[in-house]
């Protein structure tokens, strides 16, 4: 767990909450961008339009191999401050 100043943990919460969105518009682009594109093809793969099977299959893939990303690359494991609930459980007083 990453030790953090107040100020680095909400620079870091900033970060993570603006790559989850940027995974978030690329995954809502893909899904809508080949619905319409591939919207007037007649071809279906197990029953389904090809554009639903690759708008929604698509957007599936991207979105763990997104989230398996900002994983490994933007989200890091620090304390949000847990020890103040601990001191509490032990008997300590807020003040």
């Amino acid at each position: 767990m990453k030790k953090m100043t107040d100020e680095q943990k909400h620079q870091q919460i900033v970060k993570e909450m603006k790559a989850t969105l940027v995974l978030f518009i690329l995954v809502a682009i893909w899904h809508v961008g080949t619905a319409f594109a591939l919207n007037g093809i007649d071809f279906l793969i197990i029953g389904m339009p090809l554009w639903f099977f690759v708008s929604t299959i698509g957007a599936f893939v991207i979105s763990v191999a997104g989230v398996m990303v900002l994983l490994k690359k933007v989200f890091v494991n620090f304390d949000l401050g847990e020890e103040l609930s601990e001191k509490n459980e032990k008997g300590g007083a807020l003040s």
